[in-house]
């Protein structure tokens, strides 16, 4: 991979516990932005999962609490480490360390702070949060949707936004044949519909919907299973539901798993059925880069990526029978499945690789670095 001319000192910060998209979003960004010849930091709570990983995988950690936006403590002890860093960009992704970030940021001319958001979740219209999302050199987005959100609600301009999705390992995510000994395992019989779902078990992923879906598909007589793969606080619903529909039979709750490329390999399509808060889900496009078709709600960036009757389908959000009609044709059509699987992995490869995401977060990173220090001189990237 060529090395950038420009190189930088960046350090992101994340305040969540969790690990979810958004972090895995923090980590294989930086990894990437690495291998690019930059230098990366990390500063997030020792309690969140992003903690340890993020030792793992051999960045510098800055273990910090952030607790409210007026934890001066946490903002006087990031403002320390920056300057003895010599940070050159300070990457923020939740409220809390935004807010912690911007503080310790006064008065200092470096690093320069870049805000990126994931979620489609709607942001409040009062002043301050207004303030929050303008104050950045520029704000970068998991999606086009998001971007539109910022503008129209707290009218961030449009040429301070950079919709840059996450990229997939497309070594990783490469098709393969399907696990027979996982297949077995799950007691799942040859010749079965397999279809799919990968992500955190809340309330707005859909989960319900899916099921409600399948239960239409097993009273046509199709012989269909649905894997669940993913963890969280929404199982203790998922599973009566699943009990009330009588569907105990076809329904493998996989839990979270480390590693789910085995477990797309096993699906014929995967769903994506939220019907709230998506920027470019990752599960999507990991699914395309495995050649496999969705059928996805059309709920925040999923359309920007699903591309109708190319690379999978759109249902509208909430619509248990339109998601079984768009699996049913799908079952009924082998090789329309396999058409829209070709064009999705092209497109991942075409468009939503590691190495483009990396190169996308780095241009915008220039162009800031430009616009300070050249007075906006320099080649303008795409927002």
């Amino acid at each position: 991979m060529s090395k950038p001319h420009q190189t930088y000192t960046i350090l992101h910060t994340e305040s969540s516990l969790g690990w979810g998209g958004q972090e895995r979003r923090i980590l294989a960004e930086a990894a990437a932005m690495r291998e690019r010849g930059h230098r990366l930091l990390l500063a997030c709570d020792p309690k969140g999962e992003l903690f340890p990983r993020g030792r793992r995988a051999g960045f510098p950690v800055l273990p910090l609490s952030f607790g409210g936006w007026r934890n001066f403590p946490a903002g006087l002890a990031l403002r320390r480490f920056l300057l003895r860093e010599g940070v050159d960009f300070l990457n923020t992704h939740s409220s809390l360390d935004t807010w912690v970030g911007t503080l310790a940021l006064t008065g200092l001319k470096k690093p320069f702070l870049v805000r990126t958001r994931h979620l489609s979740t709607p942001v409040k219209m009062n002043r301050p949060t207004r303030w929050l999302y303008n104050t950045p050199r520029a704000t970068i987005t998991t999606s086009r949707s998001i971007k539109e959100l910022l503008q129209e609600r707290l009218g961030v301009p449009g040429d301070k936004i950079f919709a840059i999705p996450t990229g997939v390992s497309l070594q990783e995510f490469a098709p393969r044949q399907p696990d027979a000994a996982l297949l077995e395992k799950l007691l799942i019989p040859q010749g079965s519909f397999i279809w799919g779902m990968v992500s955190v078990l809340r309330s707005w992923k859909g989960h319900l919907y899916a099921l409600e879906a399948l239960k239409e598909l097993v009273d046509a007589g199709i012989k269909t299973f649905l894997v669940v793969v993913g963890e969280g606080p929404y199982r203790s619903l998922i599973e009566p539901r699943i009990q009330e529909l009588g569907l105990e039979d076809r329904v493998r709750l996989a839990g979270y798993q480390e590693d789910v490329a085995p477990w797309l390999a096993l699906m014929d399509v995967v769903a994506m059925a939220s019907y709230a808060h998506e920027g470019v889900p990752q599960a999507v496009l990991q699914a395309m880069a495995m050649g496999k078709p969705v059928v996805g709600t059309m709920v925040g960036g999923i359309p920007e990526v699903i591309v109708p009757r190319e690379t999978g389908l759109l249902v509208p959000p909430k619509d248990s029978s339109a998601l079984a009609a768009a699996l049913r044709r799908l079952w009924e059509h082998p090789g329309l499945r396999t058409e829209m699987g070709r064009k999705g992995r092209e497109m991942v490869h075409k468009k939503y690789s590691l190495e483009q995401m990396a190169l996308a977060v780095e241009r915008v990173y220039d162009l800031v670095w430009r616009d300070i220090y050249l007075g906006g001189k320099g080649e303008k990237g795409k927002r």
